[in-house]
This record gives C-alpha cells, sequence and structure tokens, in this order.
C-alpha cells in the first residue's frame, strides 16, 4: 500500500474522531501547525525518519516539547504513528487531514505566483473564479512573488498547475524557433 492511502487513512480515522468529539476546529489547528513545524524543523525530520533510534526513544524526546502545546488527542494519534513505525508518515497524514477538512468545510487551498503583488481586483476575481470552477464557498490564497516570471501568474490547486507566466511564454517561442531552424 502507498504511504498516500496509509496517511490518509490515518487523517480520516483521526478526522473522524475529532468531528464526533466535536474538537475539529482545535484538532486542525495543531494538524496545521505540527506541518509547519515539520516543514520548518530539519532536526524535527531527521530524528522522525531516522531508523536508528527506536520509537519509545522518540516520544520521550518529544514528550516535552509536543504534548504540552497539544491537546490530548492530537499528541495520542502522534503516539500512535510513533509506536507503529509510521512517524515517517507525518508530514503525508497531516496534509491529507486538512485536505479532508477542507473538503469538510467546503474550500480550497491554491497558490498562485506571480511576477508583481496581485492587484485587490485581480485577487478577487481570481479567488471568485476558483469558487465558480472548483464549487467551493471559501478559498485560502497563498501568494508569493517571483520577479523571475516577468508577467502572468502560476496557479496550483492540489496537484494540477496553470503556468501562464511570460517567461514559459518565451521560453516555448524560443524551444519552437530553435526546432524550425
Amino acid at each position: 500500500m502507498s504511504p498516500q492511502v496509509v496517511a490518509r487513512r490515518y487523517a480520516q480515522a483521526l478526522f473522524d474522531l475529532a468531528l464526533r468529539r466535536e474538537e475539529l476546529e482545535q484538532v486542525a489547528a495543531e494538524m496545521e501547525h505540527l506541518l509547519t513545524l515539520y516543514r520548518g524543523s530539519a532536526l524535527l525530520r531527521s530524528v522522525l525518519e531516522s531508523p536508528i533510534h527506536r520509537s519509545q526513544q522518540k516520544l520521550e524526546w518529544f514528550r516535552p516539547v509536543l504534548s504540552v502545546h497539544l491537546s490530548p488527542m492530537v499528541w495520542l494519534f502522534i503516539t500512535l504513528l510513533v509506536r507503529r513505525g509510521r512517524e515517517y508518515l507525518l508530514n503525508e497524514t497531516c496534509q491529507a487531514f486538512l485536505e479532508v477538512y477542507d473538503q469538510h468545510k467546503k474550500r480550497l487551498r491554491a497558490r498562485v505566483r506571480s511576477a508583481q503583488p496581485l492587484t485587490d481586483k485581480s485577487r478577487n476575481t481570481l479567488v471568485q473564479r476558483l469558487q465558480q470552477g472548483f464549487g467551493v464557498e471559501e478559498v485560502i490564497l497563498e501568494e508569493k512573488v517571483e520577479p523571475a516570471l516577468i508577467g502572468g501568474l502560476v496557479l496550483e490547486v492540489g496537484m494540477q498547475a496553470a503556468d501562464l507566466s511570460v517567461r514559459t511564454r518565451l521560453q516555448e517561442i524560443h524551444r519552437k524557433l530553435l526546432q524550425e531552424s
């Protein structure tokens, strides 16, 4: 079974439990925080993913730091992952949980990279089109400015991407010109 499938199953189980116990908002916030922490800490990633250290050692190292800042449900969930030798799935499980949570909330997360900051008008237009196109009520837009794009934008939603940048258009023209000569 692929790691994504396993992570999705763990995430769905946690989501169902949090929903039943009416702790969904708190658990979602903690999973988002964990994902940010995991992505931002090379030390955390290396310790969790290291086969050298036993599960119990990992839990003892992280208990003082994480158990204080997490709800009992999320801490027990992490404990379960570690004891079952699935701690390497923390990143994927957090992502999968947030995807399930977003579907429940009828929300979409999208990333947009543009050569210049988006204007309010262009941002609102983009959000409205995404809402209509995906049938969601809310769009969370993560914006990043990349001057190397020259103009236009690159939009990423999940695993899909639309590259509408001037840089890409120029590269395509360049490639076609080289093929014709």
